[in-house]
């Protein structure tokens, strides 16, 4: 049930001879990035900030406003982080092909028992047809398991990566920047994203193998170099900020807008993905160990992920129903952080029943 799926999850082991003793260094803004954005997506899936938008609305009138900006900025750069931190992770030791098939059977067996349960839990059915199976498929049984997918698909794509001369990766990363572009520009024709989800769509994330197999060899560098970790920052964050004007300027007119306020597509965009390389270029300059209780949180993030489908309504709407008549704008923050302690909790417990065999 932990998010480190594979030796190399927390560590750099810069290549040394068989014989010798490789130093390895904790990656502990890593472990920050996992807590934080596993509450932005509890928060999300829990509804906190179309509601905090729909009240903000009622004093600054139709339109987009500070909440909406959050959630598409921040909330939403939450997957491309994960997949970018996973990336990343993958290519801390050259991946060899075997390591490739190991990684995506892992994630296989992870995509198949959680989308088991959820397609047994929701009775989701994919739409009839060859199209309608191939994006039930990639959606993970219809929503949050999507994730696995473009793990399962992205992960070779790392491995050609890694294999590519420094040359090579950047071509690559030119031609997966035109994938994510006319995914981009597919998705915003017609405003398709206000009548079908494009999140799930794998294209999505197409940069993120190749940023990572340019970034890997520099991770100590950017540990031990401020000014170039600010540089990169400061260049991700400037492309970053752009990319969304331009991506905003094309949002959808308010006439258009239904309770759900998909002002924007949620992942096929570049501001989130400039945003996810420069939070992990920051956070590799956090070298204070982590505490107890963000290692605990960061250890059980993907137990979290994984569990609180199930469950995130028979929490939240109960703290409404508390919290709500005496501080509404509470309510959902605290069931979301009830539901972490919870999933955490289960998570820990049947790691131990697991590893002791009494399951």
């Amino acid at each position: 049930m932990s998010d480190q799926t594979s030796p190399e999850a927390a560590e750099i082991a810069p290549p040394t001879k068989p014989e010798a003793k490789a130093e390895k260094i904790h990656l502990d803004g890593f472990d920050y990035l996992r807590v934080f954005f596993m509450m932005m997506v509890l928060m999300g899936h829990a509804n906190l900030f179309w509601y905090m938008a729909e009240q903000r609305q009622h004093s600054v009138g139709l339109g987009p406003n500070v909440w909406d900006y959050l959630y598409f900025e921040v909330q939403s750069s939450a997957v491309p982080t994960f997949i970018l931190m996973s990336m990343v992770l993958f290519s801390l030791r050259p991946p060899s092909w075997s390591r490739t098939v190991d990684r995506v059977k892992k994630l296989g067996y992870l995509y198949c028992f959680w989308v088991g349960a959820w397609v047994l839990y929701t009775k989701a059915r994919p739409e009839p047809g060859i199209l309608g199976w191939i994006e039930f498929l990639l959606r993970g049984g219809g929503w949050l398991f999507y994730t696995f997918a473009s793990l399962m698909i992205l992960t070779p794509f790392c491995w050609v990566a890694a294999k590519l001369s420094r040359r090579g990766q950047w071509v690559g990363l030119v031609l997966s920047i035109l994938v994510v572009l006319a995914t981009s520009l597919w998705v915003y024709t017609d405003k398709k994203w206000l009548y079908h989800h494009f999140y799930w769509v794998p294209s999505c994330f197409a940069m993120m193998p190749f940023v990572a197999a340019i970034l890997a060899p520099h991770l100590k560098r950017f540990r031990e170099s401020g000014g170039m970790r600010y540089k990169w920052i400061a260049v991700m964050l400037v492309a970053g900020i752009v990319t969304a004007l331009l991506e905003w300027k094309f949002s959808a007119a308010s006439e258009l807008i239904t309770g759900e306020r998909r002002w924007l597509p949620k992942h096929a965009r570049f501001s989130i993905q400039f945003n996810a390389i420069a939070l992990l270029i920051f956070s590799l300059g956090v070298k204070k160990p982590v505490n107890w209780l963000v290692s605990f949180f960061a250890r059980n993030s993907l137990g979290v992920y994984c569990l609180h489908p199930f469950i995130l309504r028979g929490f939240i709407e109960p703290a409404q129903r508390l919290i709500g008549p005496y501080a509404p704008d509470l309510a959902i923050p605290v069931g979301c952080l009830v539901v972490a302690v919870f999933c955490s909790l289960v998570t820990e417990f049947l790691r131990a029943a697991f590893k002791h065999r009494l399951i």
